[in-house]
């Protein structure tokens, strides 16, 4: 029969004795305050170098704890034991209340004459020993070698397969346990772990060096008494795959002491505690079960760690009785400690497990409202956490990234059952925490970066995909002759060699324009403007192989009439017969010259078209739907705005390309700040931010529309969508850009939307990037970018293949300088594409150090691979993609059979989804749970439920 319930013992003894407790901590507390509950007095006796931050790690559900005596150990044992008895207690019991007291309590109990496991075996804690002796003793064990100095291990390191794991001799938990992959890194770890202090005091006595277990990992629990060991509860640990990491511990779950698994456990185990001469109190022992049978981790010859907080669930699950009672009546009752079963009982009484707690995404966290929830479950009986308002969370990887764990149980398995998919559907939809708000990229991805210094100092923004511009890794398909487009000679006068071509900043997609004028046989004048950043001229896409410049300039600072004479000195006996945008900062110095040298141009009767507030009020003036806004170089400006318009609000300088400077703010303050900010910043193509413009958020589907005009005259070249989906915590990630067929119901809306606010900014040449959003009440725009669809060009072999020859590159040059050629293009591209295509950019689901990126190599053999692009290499850092910052590359796939493109995007998203597109450097890895203690990344909150009588 079970023993009886706590409460019976619960009488004052008449003359009260006394029970030392060495280092009470953790779920010593609790076997603390049992022991006082049950009457007798109690000495608190901590080790030399305990930390004073450990000596405070007490459960809340330990409540006070008051001791008769509070002693340091001394010198020597026996000063230590002259200092005990120099109290006047009489003295019935001495046990280790946590891992660092498991020695001092052997060799004090031996000396004070009550139960003990003696010092036969020196330090049976010692992990070293431990295995040799369960290996002496006919059983499977570890792979190891041990020391002080790296001498004494470095055969066993040099010779031992890797993956080894690494950990001082002594210690808890998952106190400087490392799994470490090569040579090099075991090496340095053990000087980590020799020069190192535990997380209960003291310094590393030794290292243990030891083989890498492969298996299902189960925690067997004992109380013992004269050598008799009872069963309290086996253990089973859920880990999975989550966020890049090979195994996050997930649970702990009760195992059935009749299953399979448990019959061959807890003979394994009893084994083991005999071995090590083990006879008297709680005992933890991990085990793997390996391919050639169960092995053990360590056996911590002291209760289960974890605050206790299994204790409620081990009562409702055996019906009256934990490790706690046990440890106590094996220490103090010999009837109560006879009465309890050998092992714990099958079926359950109820059902229970802990969850360990996961997170899918990361911030600052501003409100937890998933923990109130976990607190209502009808299961809920204990919630730790470190997680408060403050508290900074990153995805779940390891241990030190874990969120916290709830204990729930429930008579009813389908209650409890239903609570735990509850939480899981908690952590998968991100509810556990709100967060404060952050950098957002409200624009895709591009061949453009941004420059901003911060607040407080200087910082230069960088990560992996587009943003390196010339550092930036391109790969081009070599094998596929029907992406190379035959050379193009289009000739608007009698001989092109006699003319020039001025291209005013050509980077990016204007540097492939600028090749195709070349191209055609004119000469190229590259006109940098004023200010235009050094790293940003070096931005040439790797398809741009054969351009050669017939002169470089700069923009003086003198004035457009010295600009002018500057351009017609480098054009010397050459003809200049246009002069166009060949990026973002362009626009403004071409639309000026080229009215003045009288070539084709959108002239300067709206002097800055590239404004985008000026945008937005030239086409609210046309009665077309716009964006409600407000910009100024002072705050002033536009606080009325701020202070009245719905949040989130969209701050942006009022010129800038690509995703520069742009930022979803979610209240006043934070609008402000970044206001300040871009103030101070200076943009990627170089210069100061003119004027801040703040607009309404709007919300819907995000189209491109891409177009080519010549003397107002404008013919679509081509409609994207982009493909944004929620992922790793973020609100929407960018996926991919999508060809959207001409006669499509959005394309006839969007279509004439965008040639109607090209008329509004009376643009009549040159090509142009309209970006739109499909809001519930019709298209509104963007921004209107009076240049060439950015992205390097990348996706100019797609378009040809779509059109069946034409891209906006050649498009452009034809409006500029082949009237017939521009004619003869069709009004919008053909309707069904002439093949199958799309821009695929790449999410990161995990993150580390790049070793190698195999995942590249198996992209480039696509039969739709046309183009990567990635900042990616080995060295880089790679973090899970939730931004514009975090994205990892892009890929362009095309092929003329729609289920070969199709087959390749699945094959991408499965790279992406496990993880195969990076081999990593080895990280720290954790290879014990959550529930031990430890050093705890935040101050832990520990929530009982108050509301369940069963409990109790």
């Amino acid at each position: 029969m079970p023993p009886q319930s706590m409460e019976s013992g619960m009488t004052q003894l008449e003359d009260p004795q006394a029970v030392v407790i060495v280092d009470p901590y953790s779920t010593g507390c609790l076997v603390a305050q049992e022991i006082l509950r049950r009457g007798y007095r109690l000495i608190c006796l901590w080790t030399k170098g305990f930390s004073e931050e450990m000596k405070a790690h007490v459960p809340i559900s330990c409540g006070k704890l008051t001791y008769d005596y509070v002693l340091e150990e001394k010198a020597t044992h026996e000063q230590t034991k002259e200092a005990v008895l120099h109290t006047g207690l009489p003295i019935v019991g001495c046990l280790a209340g946590g891992e660092a007291g498991v020695d001092l309590a052997d060799a004090l109990s031996e000396a004070l004459g009550v139960r003990t496991n003696g010092t036969a075996i020196p330090n049976r804690r010692d992990k070293k020993i431990q295995q040799e002796l369960a290996k002496a003793a006919g059983l499977r064990s570890v792979r190891q070698a041990a020391g002080d100095e790296l001498s004494q291990v470095e055969e066993f390191l040099r010779t031992e397969p890797y993956p080894i794991v690494l950990k001082p001799t002594e210690s808890a938990g998952s106190d400087g346990v490392k799994l470490c992959h090569t040579y090099e890194e075991a090496v340095e770890h053990f000087h980590t772990l020799m020069q190192s202090q535990l997380v209960n005091g003291g310094e590393c006595p030794a290292v243990l060096c030891q083989e890498f277990l492969r298996g299902k990992e189960y925690v067997v629990d004992h109380v013992s008494r004269d050598g008799v060991h009872k069963t309290t509860m086996v253990w089973v640990y859920d880990k999975r795959q989550a966020n890049g990491s090979a195994f996050v511990y997930f649970g702990m779950l009760p195992v059935d002491s009749e299953s399979e698994e448990a019959r061959i456990l807890i003979p394994y185990v009893r084994t083991v505690l005999d071995a090590l001469e083990f006879k008297n109190g709680a005992s933890h022992g991990e085990v793997m079960m390996t391919a050639d049978g169960p092995c053990l981790v360590e056996m911590n010859c002291r209760a289960h760690g974890g605050d206790g907080n299994w204790r409620p669930l081990c009562r409702a699950l055996t019906g009256g009785f934990s490790q706690v009672e046990g440890a106590v009546d094996a220490l103090l009752d010999e009837e109560a400690f006879h009465r309890y079963p050998e092992r714990p009982p099958s079926p359950f009484k109820a059902a229970g497990q802990e969850i360990i707690l996961v997170s899918y995404s990361k911030g600052k966290v501003k409100g937890t409202p998933g923990y109130d929830v976990i607190r209502c479950l009808p299961s809920f009986v204990y919630l730790e956490t470190g997680i408060k308002e403050g508290s900074y969370v990153d995805y779940t990887t390891d241990l030190v990234t874990g969120i916290g764990s709830a204990i729930l149980m429930h008579e009813d398995p389908q209650v409890l059952q239903k609570d735990v998919d509850f939480i899981r559907y908690l952590e998968e939809i991100n509810g556990f925490f709100t967060y404060e708000t952050r950098l957002e990229a409200l624009k895709r991805p591009r061949g453009d970066s941004y420059v901003m210094p911060s607040i407080l100092e200087p910082k230069i923004i960088q990560y992996p995909f587009s943003s390196d511009g010339p550092n930036l890794v391109r790969h081009m398909s070599n094998d596929r002759p029907e992406l190379r487009g035959g050379l193009i000679r289009r000739m608007t006068t009698v001989d092109a060699s006699k003319e020039v071509v001025v291209v005013v900043d050509p980077y990016s997609t204007g540097c492939l324009v600028a090749e195709e004028i070349f191209k055609r046989g004119y000469k190229v004048i590259a006109l940098w403007t004023d200010g235009f950043s050094e790293e940003m001229k070096k931005h040439i896409p790797l398809s741009c192989t054969s351009l050669t410049y017939h002169a470089e300039v700069t923009e003086p600072k003198t004035g457009l009439a010295d600009t002018e004479k500057l351009v017609i000195k480098a054009a010397g006996t050459l003809r200049v017969v246009a002069c166009i945008a060949g990026g973002e900062a362009g626009v403004d110095l071409a639309d000026q010259l080229s009215e003045r040298m009288n070539v084709r141009s959108n002239g300067t009767g709206i002097p800055n078209r590239r404004d985008k507030k000026i945008q937005q009020e030239l086409i609210a003036a046309k009665g077309m739907r716009s964006i409600r806004q407000a910009a100024g170089t002072t705050f002033a400006e536009v606080e009325h705005f701020l202070r009245t318009e719905s949040y989130p609000v969209v701050l942006k300088p009022t010129e800038s390309a690509g995703s520069d400077g742009v930022k979803l703010c979610h209240d006043f303050n934070e609008a402000k700040e970044h206001f300040d900010v871009l103030m101070k910043s200076q943009l990627v193509n170089g210069g100061d931010c003119p004027a801040v413009l703040c607009q309404e958020f709007l919300r819907g589907k995000e189209y491109v529309v891409d177009h080519v005009s010549r003397d107002g005259v404008h013919k679509t070249s081509m409609v994207w969508v982009y493909d944004k989906r929620e992922t790793n915590g973020a609100a929407f990630v960018y996926f991919g850009m999508i060809p959207v067929p001409s006669d499509s119901p959005e394309a006839k809306i969007l279509i004439p939307y965008v040639r109607k606010v090209l008329d509004a900014l009376e643009f009549k040449n040159g090509p142009s990037h309209g970006e739109v959003m499909m809001t519930p009440d019709g298209p509104c725009l963007v921004e209107m970018n009076c240049r060439a669809h950015g992205g390097d060009g990348n996706w100019r072999p797609l378009c040809r293949a779509l059109t069946g020859g034409h891209s906006q590159v050649d498009s452009s040059v034809d409006a500029y300088l082949d009237k017939q050629a521009f004619l003869t293009l069709p009004s919008i591209p053909p309707s069904p594409f002439k093949a199958a295509g799309q821009e695929v950019i790449l999410v990161s689901y995990a993150r580390g150090i790049v070793k190698s990126t195999p995942g590249f190599d198996t992209i480039r053999t696509l039969p739709s691979f046309v183009y990567l692009e990635t900042g990616v290499k080995p060295g880089t850092k790679v973090d899970y993609t939730i931004d514009l910052f975090t994205g990892i590359g892009s890929v362009i796939l095309m092929h003329h059979d729609e289920a070969i493109l199709k087959a390749d995007v699945e094959q991408i998203r499965h790279l992406e989804k496990n993880n195969l597109l990076f081999e990593y450097e080895p990280a720290l890895e954790q290879l014990r749970s959550p529930s031990h203690p430890g050093k705890a990344k935040h101050a832990h909150r520990r929530v009982f439920s108050s509301g369940r009588v069963d409990l109790y």
